[in-house]
């Protein structure tokens, strides 16, 4: 604190006939001029300043604009004889926290600087949390495209609830400009050959700056991403937000100069397959689509593969068109197999045209058990638990399509059955879940041990309560044991902290607090309310 008056005694008063001991002040200051002052603060760190205005030469204003434009954090209060308005209306303008009247009763003093301090320490925080905030404003934006990577990746790999309502949210959090009823155009970039020899190293690092360069050639100023999934599948994503519907032509055409590119910069050949331009919770089934074209094309390589055919259906080249799969799976997982057999019935007219060969018989074969295996996993269930493993794998030896639509055929019904049938082991996980805790809650359960008592993956168990139920484990075991703690104050003469000891709170301050924020009201009252009833 630097204090400035020309009147020694009204300086000393102040320095020294006031005790500081209680303010955190390092070093108390003088000056008995405007010049003293300016040298102060000029060499040293001012915090506050307490300063007479009306002194000879250059007054306290002079040094207020000097410190304005100097020292603008110094908090400045100021002293004067005299109550002229203009002094106090031009102090005030210029920033000065408080402005007092001579003679000032020293505790009057005292509590202004008092204020002074608290706004100084106030300011001192907000700076420093603008400052820690900027450092991870700035350590986010570095990391954004890393985690924009991580939620396609895992939105494609089915492990975020597909809620309009999560979907906005992870939107904003991650400045992606999309809404949760927005389509998005993807292209899957088939990498088929490298004409140079490159270790395993070496690949990934070109698969990644060929990623780079679908961004700058395909999407240049178009909103969008450019990633690997995680079965290391390279996907370029166009956002199409607020119903924007891409241009086909120009897309197809910055593809063909990106595959030229490839094979002239990166000794890379690739092909690049546009699929239809779909809703973000159709997306997966829609990349299924792709890899699906992308497994079957043998013919058309290093060239770019709208999978559209006039109709809009998946195109491979051939004459034949795989089912869609992904929509299967849908039907069946909703309990729909008249729908599913029908559309099954209807794709039959396909198998007939078009002469299918050995390959093409596979491809149905493997699709179609990839869709029954999807639907059982994300029932909860094993695929072996519904239908037969020797049936599951009679598909592989048929020889005609009659033959194996037959199969596939009586697979659905098997399927669709057993799914029916059969409460869905989530369901049955989560509720042993829930009773294992419910029989635990006297001691610490760690989620390990949860997951054991299901013979389920940890993470797995996780992700899956937290879907099925809306809330976390620990949110559940917190919420379970305030509820048993409920049932024993109303009901019983226990001692509070007795059982706050039984359900695992060995600190009893913890415990009612915690009550008190999940009850609205402290263990005691609310045994006194619950009695009473």
């Amino acid at each position: 604190m630097l204090v400035v008056d020309d009147e020694i005694y009204a300086l000393r008063g102040i320095t020294q006939g006031i005790d500081w001991s209680d303010l955190p002040f390092a070093e108390i200051l003088e000056a008995d001029s405007v010049d003293a002052a300016l040298a102060v603060l000029t060499g040293r760190q001012v915090d506050l300043v307490i300063s007479d205005i009306e002194m000879p030469g250059a007054n306290g204003l002079t040094l207020l604009r000097w410190m304005q434009e100097h020292r603008p954090e110094t908090v400045t209060v100021f002293l004067t004889g005299h109550a002229r308005f203009d002094y106090a209306q031009e102090a005030l303008h210029l920033g000065a926290f408080d402005y007092v009247l001579k003679p000032i009763d020293h505790d009057v003093l005292k509590g202004i600087v008092g204020r002074a301090v608290r706004e100084i320490q106030e300011r001192r925080q907000r700076q420093d949390f603008e400052h820690t905030l900027g450092e991870y404003r700035r350590q986010w934006s570095s990391q954004l495209p890393i985690l924009v990577e991580r939620f396609w990746q895992d939105l494609l790999a089915n492990r975020l609830p597909l809620s309009p309502g999560l979907l906005r949210r992870q939107f904003e959090l991650y400045g992606i400009p999309l809404g949760a009823e927005d389509g998005v155009q993807p292209v899957l970039i088939s990498i088929e050959q490298w004409d140079v020899e490159l270790d395993a190293r070496d690949e990934n690092i070109m698969e990644y700056a060929i990623r780079k360069a679908a961004a700058e050639t395909i999407l240049a100023e178009w909103p969008g991403a450019v990633l690997q999934d995680r079965s290391d599948l390279n996907l370029l994503l166009l956002y199409l937000p607020d119903g924007v519907a891409v241009d086909r032509a120009v897309l197809h055409e910055r593809c063909r100069q990106y595959v030229t590119a490839c094979r002239d910069y990166f000794h890379c050949r690739v092909s690049c397959y546009l699929g239809e331009s779909v809703r973000v919770d159709r997306l997966a089934d829609e990349l299924e689509r792709l890899q699906q074209a992308e497994r079957v094309n043998t013919s058309t390589l290093q060239a770019v593969i709208d999978i559209r055919n006039a109709e809009g259906e998946a195109s491979v080249g051939s004459g034949f068109t795989l089912p869609p799969f992904g929509e299967w799976g849908l039907l069946l997982d909703g309990g729909r197999t008249e729908e599913l057999s029908k559309a099954l019935a209807d794709y039959a007219g396909q198998f007939r045209s078009s002469a299918p060969s050995r390959e093409t018989l596979e491809l149905f074969y493997f699709g179609f058990v990839h869709m029954l295996f999807q639907v059982a996993y994300r029932k909860g269930v094993s695929v072996y638990h519904t239908i037969n493993a020797a049936d599951l794998n009679a598909g592989q030896s048929l020889r005609t399509h009659q033959q194996l639509l037959a199969w596939a055929l009586d697979l659905i019904q098997k399927a669709g059955d057993a799914f029916q049938g059969r409460q869905r082991d989530v369901s049955a996980i989560i509720s042993k879940i829930q009773s294992f805790i419910q029989d635990n809650l006297h001691r610490e359960m760690s989620r390990d041990e949860i997951a054991a008592a299901v013979y389920r993956n940890p993470a797995y168990v996780s992700r899956l309560f937290r879907k099925e139920t809306g809330m976390s484990l620990w949110d559940y075991i917190t919420h379970a044991k305030i509820e048993r703690a409920k049932e024993r104050l109303a009901g019983t003469n226990d001692k509070i902290s007795d059982i706050a000891s039984e359900l695992g709170y060995t600190h009893f301050s913890y415990f009612a607090k915690l009550f008190r924020k999940m009850t609205g009201a402290t263990p005691q009252d609310y045994r006194k309310n619950h009695r009473a009833l």
